[in-house]
């Protein structure tokens, strides 16, 4: 990909030409919500999505399940978004992503969409699969027993993740890690909710230890955006905490500004603030991940990729939530 300026002007061009894409695809049942996802994915690479190969990809996995499935449109479509970007849209992968959602639910977990996403995520695990997915359930239950009203099926993607570190940490100081997050954050006034709960999985990724620094840091990231009157939801979270990770200064720039009021200015955009806001904060951090130190980097617990990843997971999987709490009061589009 080549390395061009951040132009905010073109980014919202390409964002629109991309969700025309999705649109046009022949992909019915998908939500307004998750076609600008999918089309954020392709923007943010600074490519334009193939339709064909879009629709062809939902396709594979209908002819794979069959009728009788848990694979809603919705996350159907972000699971074809997230492989073909990756150029993963093969028969092959889709049966690993099957695969792999198959032995989540013999591990324990339900038979949910956001179970697909965290077989997604385990596509990252190429040795012993079942080994990781057990270690993910016994995660599970570990944070369950945490916070038993809070943890639901959405956590299985914060699970997987912390399942796949590379560590001598046992499972309860996994969780420990994450719980200090998750009590500091929501100290410093973020929801007690499960996008706070996958911002805190997300910093224990990153760090594997307390950084009362780092807390810090997205406090004040998410202080400076209130200032500037954006305000913060909990479908940013886990944008903030990894823009915080990546951007050494805790100052935002004109950059990720313009790019906002560009979306806030364009009527295909601006239907809905918090949305859009989330796309401008998603796009803006992963062009700061591609100028991380050499240092950043190294010193990092996962790559870079996998962080974009995350992030991405997390936004499919709130806005597959949003949309089906939108359908069921009968606002759906």
């Amino acid at each position: 990909m080549a390395d061009l300026v951040f132009d905010s002007d073109r980014i919202v061009s390409d964002l629109l030409v991309n969700f025309q894409q999705v649109k046009n695809s022949g992909v019915m049942g998908v939500d307004k919500r998750i076609r600008f996802l999918v089309a954020q994915l392709f923007t943010s690479e600074q490519e334009v999505m193939d339709s064909q190969a879009f629709k062809d990809t939902t396709t594979l996995f209908k002819k794979q399940l069959g009728f009788f499935n848990a694979l809603d449109g919705n996350t159907r479509a972000s699971l074809a978004g997230l492989l073909l970007v990756n150029g993963q849209n093969d028969e092959k992968t889709v049966a690993r992503v099957i695969d792999n959602y198959e032995l989540l639910v013999e591990s324990g977990f339900k038979r949910t969409n956001f179970t697909y996403f965290g077989a997604y995520l385990l596509l990252r695990t190429a040795d012993k699969p079942r080994n990781v997915a057990e270690r993910a359930r016994d995660i599970y239950m570990a944070l369950r027993k945490q916070h038993p009203f809070l943890t639901g099926a959405e956590d299985v993607t914060s699970a997987v993740l912390m399942a796949q570190l590379d560590t001598s940490l046992s499972v309860e100081q996994l969780t420990e890690i994450n719980e200090y997050y998750f009590t500091e954050f929501n100290r410093a006034g973020f929801r007690r909710n499960d996008s706070l709960q996958f911002l805190a999985a997300t910093s224990t990724l990153i760090y594997l230890e307390r950084d009362a620094n780092y807390v810090k840091k997205v406090v004040h990231l998410a202080e400076e955006l209130e200032r500037a009157d954006v305000k913060i939801r909990p479908i940013h979270y886990v944008t903030l905490g990894i823009l915080a990770y990546v951007r050494e200064s805790t100052e935002l720039d004109a950059v990720f500004f313009d790019l906002l009021e560009a979306m806030r200015e364009d009527s295909g955009l601006r239907w809905n603030r918090e949305f859009y806001t989330a796309m401008a904060l998603s796009l803006y951090t992963e062009d700061q991940a591609r100028n991380m130190t050499k240092e950043q980097v190294e010193s990092l617990m996962v790559s870079v990729h996998v962080l974009i990843a995350i992030e991405r997971a997390a936004a499919a999987s709130a806005a597959a939530a949003a949309s089906a709490a939108a359908a069921s009061s009968g606002g759906g589009s």
